[in-house]
């Protein structure tokens, strides 16, 4: 090893400031004829945003109202077909449907034959022969 040591290097003095510095005028990036135009656009893009919610509101406000009126029908309608449905329980029963058949002028059968489409032959079922 070296029996010197290396010192580190003093950075250089700052130079001293004399007197006040200058101020100077920087013109504007921006020129001044352009504000106008540029609040005018402004104004008519937030007209424009305006007018845009007002209308989509009333768009939404519309289609709740339409969707209310459709959900009545709904509801109706799904009324209808719960009685009509009861309606037709009630006269699908075997009570209902002998004295509808009475009323008709039908009679029970005295014997019942069956049809053998396959063999193409009637035979006598139950309480009958056949011919």
């Amino acid at each position: 090893m070296s029996a010197t040591a290396h010192a580190p290097a003093r950075p250089a003095r700052r130079p001293i400031v004399a007197g006040l510095p200058t101020i100077e005028v920087v013109p504007s990036p921006a020129p001044v004829r352009g504000f106008v135009a540029a609040t005018v656009v402004c104004i008519l893009l937030f007209c424009g945003a305006l007018a845009t919610v007002f209308g989509l509101n009333t768009a939404m406000v519309e289609g709740a109202y339409e969707i209310q009126q459709k959900q009545v029908l709904l509801n109706d309608l799904a009324d209808t077909q719960g009685t009509l449905t009861d309606q037709i329980a009630e006269a699908s029963t075997a009570v209902e449907l002998r004295v509808r058949a009475e009323a008709l002028g039908l009679v029970p059968a005295a014997e019942i034959r069956h049809v053998d489409l396959g063999e193409g032959v009637v035979s006598a079922g139950i309480g009958g022969n056949a011919p």
